[in-house]
């Protein structure tokens, strides 16, 4: 590989991880996430660096092409990633359960004041000490 690809593929994951790091420090990635795609990050940069790397994991592979090795492995890393997202989303289902029946409940205890608030006010213009009806 020439020595332009190498530079160009470094800038560019060098930004990316650049990015990565600014992300995680603003708090929109959490450090297990970040970790993960430095690791990538990481293995990419180094596959770049060494290409006869990439031609001997493509030979002990099985006699692949070495573009056809790195998207397999790119794909493969892709569905893990996307397993462990939908378990981590389906996580939040209890989350969401939960926070409708908070709603819920709020709105249960909005009416009941509401209702204490009426017969205070009946029992407040009653002048009378007796139970007032219900509602």
């Amino acid at each position: 590989m020439p020595i332009q690809s190498t530079l160009i593929i470094t800038v560019i994951l060098g930004c990316l991880v650049a990015w990565l790091l600014w992300n995680f420090f603003q708090k929109r990635l959490t450090a297990g996430q970040t970790l993960f795609w430095l690791i990538l990050l990481a293995g990419g940069e180094i596959l770049a660096l060494f290409p006869r790397l990439v031609d001997t994991l493509a030979f002990i592979w099985g006699d692949l092409w070495p573009v056809s090795w790195i998207t397999f492995s790119a794909l493969t890393v892709v569905v893990f990633y996307l397993l462990y997202l939908t378990v981590r989303l389906n996580s939040f289902r209890k989350l969401n359960e939960l926070a409708r029946k908070i709603a819920y409940m709020e709105r249960r205890l909005r009416v009941l004041e509401g209702a204490e608030r009426r017969l205070t006010a009946e029992l407040e213009l009653d002048g009378s000490d007796k139970e007032p009806s219900p509602p």
